[in-house]
């Protein structure tokens, strides 16, 4: 037993009470203060700073070990500390009411239109276990930002790091600012069901789609951050060193189970040999020794290993050339799950890797010979998280903006648009709806109110629209829908 496992999970009794109390302090609190707001954001970064070792070395422990701490370091906490700082600094002009045009005449006679960033509530917030602290402070952050209180649900499948979540929350939130819920299936179950103001989802699409169903319950809005089949696409005009390096370090970090990991590569035929030539040099560059380097993730459990094996053999027994880069086979050792990078050629729509997110070690090539072949050898894995393309052709990198649509896209490199603050991270159609990071994951965890200040001159008999209605109004009727 860890020092952890004596916390005690919020049970599926008291978890309506704990939204209740949260409701009912919010409700009683009123405004949301910009000081309360920055206060809060404060305390989570001091939060973040103050216990990044112990949840660095909690994560790599339910990583079989097999997890970089440098790794953890940057993309779990460095990026959601300059992600607070970022929020902090422009918060101020997003609460600002933002002045909106009145309709004519009221324009003219002092009527005022404007929108107001309220915010919603209390806020549900479910994350996954690839990035267990960082996919939970990043949309926290946005939730504090517009002024929410927050229930959070580590994923069950991170045990010691949601119980590190509980322990370490009240040190700097009281439970009605922000609280834990940690437990199993059955918890995860009951907390979709709860009446939220605004519910967040980082996960898989076919759990994603059972959020929203048990959402729907009690209308409450979604944010679901899904996955998704991530394509490369390499133009003529790549630059194919460069476009190798970036794929290869974006497909390899941690282990290849992030959302936003390339998940297959379009390649001009005549190109594929030399692409795959550098990914291997920058492979066997990056981590040498690769499944005892340090620097590289293993897969998460033996469920993940065993599906990754399971897409391998499936695509082999029917055709596809397989090339196993940094090591002879696919596991070096019984309990080693660090699984070398698999390169995929020759693949075919009846494959199983072609059909579901990899979330590993797996890259799939394909070759096209013209560009206007791309979005329909994309359309089977429609509506990706995001859309990689190399190349310097303007009129190519256009060409698949608009026909090929994903929820966010990045020239010339691999998933950096995650961490550009400024810009919205969500998904479309079966990769997500809605999104946070920067403005618009304020007003997404915010109640953008229309409010109109009517003026005291009485506007309806001046153009006849009180009754009972006459030429007056019939002829301003006109006006806008002609003969009548």
């Amino acid at each position: 037993m860890t020092e952890h496992d004596r916390i005690a999970p919020v049970t599926e009794q008291n978890l309506n009470a704990l939204v209740e109390r949260q409701r009912s302090d919010f409700r009683a609190e009123g405004e949301v203060t910009y000081a309360t707001r920055i206060d809060r954001l404060k305390r989570l970064k001091a939060l973040i700073i103050e216990n990044k070792t112990a949840f660095a070395a909690t994560t790599k422990r339910e990583f079989n070990d097999a997890r970089s701490y440098e790794f953890s370091l940057f993309s779990e906490f460095a990026s959601k500390v300059e992600a607070i700082d970022y929020s902090m600094k422009h918060l101020k002009a997003w609460m600002k009411p933002e002045k909106r045009s009145a309709n004519k005449p009221m324009n003219f006679l002092g009527g005022k239109s404007q929108v107001r960033y309220y915010p919603k509530g209390v806020v549900g917030i479910i994350s996954p276990w690839n990035l267990p602290f960082g996919l939970t402070v990043a949309p926290l952050t946005s939730a504090l930002a517009a002024g929410n209180r927050a229930i959070l649900k580590p994923s069950e499948f991170v045990p010691e790091t949601a119980a590190l979540f509980a322990e370490v929350m009240p040190r700097y939130f009281s439970e009605e600012e922000v609280a834990v819920v940690t437990g199993g299936a059955a918890v995860s179950q009951q907390f979709g069901e709860l009446p939220f103001d605004h519910l967040l989802f980082t996960g898989s699409t076919r759990i994603g789609a059972k959020v929203m169903q048990s959402a729907s319950k009690n209308l409450v809005p979604v944010t679901l951050e899904l996955g998704g089949k991530s394509p490369v696409v390499i133009g003529r005009s790549a630059r194919l060193d460069l476009a190798g390096t970036r794929l290869t370090f974006g497909k390899l970090l941690n282990g290849g189970q992030l959302c936003l990991s390339p998940d297959y590569v379009l390649v001009p035929e005549e190109l594929e040999e030399q692409l795959i030539a550098r990914v291997i040099h920058e492979t066997q560059s990056m981590y040498p020794n690769i499944t005892e380097n340090t620097d590289y993730a293993g897969v998460f459990d033996e469920r993940h290993f065993a599906r990754l094996k399971g897409y391998i053999d499936d695509a082999v027994a029917k055709g596809a050339k397989l090339t196993i880069v940094g090591a002879d086979k696919t596991r070096a050792s019984e309990n080693n799950r660090r699984m070398p990078l698999h390169i995929l050629q020759n693949v075919t729509e009846d494959m199983q890797v072609m059909h579901e997110e990899i979330f590993g070690p797996i890259l799939p090539v394909m070759t096209y010979t013209d560009i206007t072949e791309v979005p329909n050898k994309v359309e089977p894995r429609r509506n990706p998280l995001a859309l990689y393309y190399f190349g310097k052709d303007k009129v190519e990198q256009e060409y698949l903006l608009h026909h090929v649509p994903s929820g966010g896209a990045c020239i010339n490199d691999i998933t950096l648009h995650y961490v550009q603050e400024d810009l919205p991270f969500g998904g479309v159609g079966a990769s997500g709806m809605g999104a946070y990071h920067g403005p618009e994951g304020f007003k997404n965890m915010s109640h953008s109110r229309a409010i109109y200040s009517q003026t005291m001159i009485d506007i309806l008999p001046i153009i006849g629209a009180r009754p009972p209605f006459g030429d007056k109004f019939r002829k301003n009727i006109a006006k806008i829908l002609g003969a009548i």
